[in-house]
């Protein structure tokens, strides 16, 4: 996994339909040597089982912050988690594009698992479905200068999919 560490503690952002589990919490996490696992996303951040099922998966010594998309933009721009090691992950495209739209930095946003789509998708991936309002917001942040890949585990290979978008 190449790192990145912006000015504002994130080390990684990943749009995984699962939010933390197996892969994530036992690959992604430890292999972006995060102090802190974020999931952005409404309702997770108030959803109890939610909550309880990734702070079970998060790994030991790594906190765990569970938020909406504007409450973590909000501690982003504030420089809450400067000094820290953020991996951030959403379960959809939406939450990551939320915190671009309200001006998070990103470098870069990795589509690991996106399966949930049904109907007319666009397949840019074995594991990444999105949409149409999907790709565009994909299309809007890769015009923003963000780099969009998609990998499944850190071992695969890095696909950039800057033309797929087109």
């Amino acid at each position: 996994m190449s790192e990145y560490l912006a000015e504002n503690g994130i080390v990684a952002v990943r749009v995984d339909d699962r939010m933390i589990h197996g892969q994530v919490a036992t690959r992604w996490i430890p292999d972006s040597k995060a102090t802190r696992a974020m999931v952005v996303n409404e309702r997770a951040s108030t959803n109890d089982m939610v909550r309880t099922t990734n702070k079970m998966a998060t790994p030991a010594g790594v906190s765990l912050s569970m938020l909406a998309p504007t409450k973590a933009a909000e501690n982003f721009n504030n420089g809450n988690y400067v000094g820290q090691r953020v991996f951030v992950v959403g379960p959809n495209v939406a939450d990551i594009y939320e915190l671009f739209q309200l001006g998070v930095k990103l470098k870069r946003v990795n589509l690991g698992n996106v399966t949930q789509n049904t109907g007319e998708t666009f397949v840019l991936n074995k594991t990444v479905r999105v949409n149409l309002a999907e790709k565009e917001m994909l299309r809007e942040m890769r015009d923003a200068g963000i780099e969009i890949t998609c990998q499944f585990q850190t071992t695969d290979a890095v696909i950039h999919c800057t033309s797929v978008l087109d």
